[in-house]
């Protein structure tokens, strides 16, 4: 797992304070006030309560999709090669099969760090006349069909993808998941993940609260066990 960096009492509150406080802050508390009084008002109206978590799984997607790419403005001191299993470990899990993703139709989680690699990928559409782009070979990461969202992890593909996605071009290969297939194997209390693997239960730190609520929402969504 990538190492988790602690900020700094004093520098933790100006984050909090500041005019756009970021999403990586999200806590599973907070999301759960929302939804559960969302929930008691539904009940009372009548309306159907698969609006309010839409809502919170679109703007959920929207922030990790946007810090993946704006990740290259960060120091590169604190950043490097990014780990599907560091967002959600789901290695540990046979996929469903390879899915051909078209990167328009979906959003993208790419974390991008290196400079010269993303200024390479760039300059390569500039010169392709912005074309599109259908990659034949299997990316490293996931695809999870139900939030219609690619993620990539091959530490020296993420420029492409991310490139394209900016442009809705191309298309790539990754492992495909299921929701309602997941559900029973894999759990989060917005503290832990929580696998149920062949040896037993196994444990794994949350490391991007907002994925871990992106999961739960996701889940009650399509109806598994969040």
């Amino acid at each position: 797992m990538t190492e988790v960096h602690m900020l700094p009492t004093t520098r933790l509150k100006n984050l909090y304070e500041g005019p756009l406080p970021p999403m990586a802050l999200t806590d599973r508390e907070a999301m759960d006030k929302f939804l559960d009084q969302a929930a008691q008002r539904c009940k009372v109206s009548g309306r159907n309560f698969d609006l309010f978590l839409d809502w919170v799984i679109h703007s959920l997607t929207m922030s990790l999709t946007a810090d993946s790419a704006s990740r290259i403005f960060l120091p590169k001191t604190r950043t490097g090669p990014f780990a599907l299993d560091d967002l959600i470990p789901l290695s540990g899990f046979a996929p469903r099969g390879e899915r051909r993703v078209h990167l328009s139709q979906c959003s993208v989680i790419a974390p991008v760090w290196n400079n010269s690699d993303l200024d390479a990928a760039l300059e390569s559409f500039y010169d392709s006349g912005f074309a599109g782009l259908d990659v034949e070979r299997p990316f490293g990461g996931a695809y999870i069909e139900e939030l219609r969202l690619a993620i990539i992890d091959s530490p020296a593909d993420v420029n492409v993808p991310n490139v394209l996605r900016v442009w809705s071009r191309g298309s790539v290969v990754l492992p495909a998941y299921s929701l309602k297939e997941l559900g029973p194997l894999l759990s989060t209390d917005g503290e832990m993940w929580y696998l149920q693997t062949e040896d037993g239960e196994q444990e794994e730190p949350v490391l991007e609260p907002r994925m871990a609520a992106l999961y739960a929402c996701a889940l009650r969504r399509c109806g598994g066990r969040a």
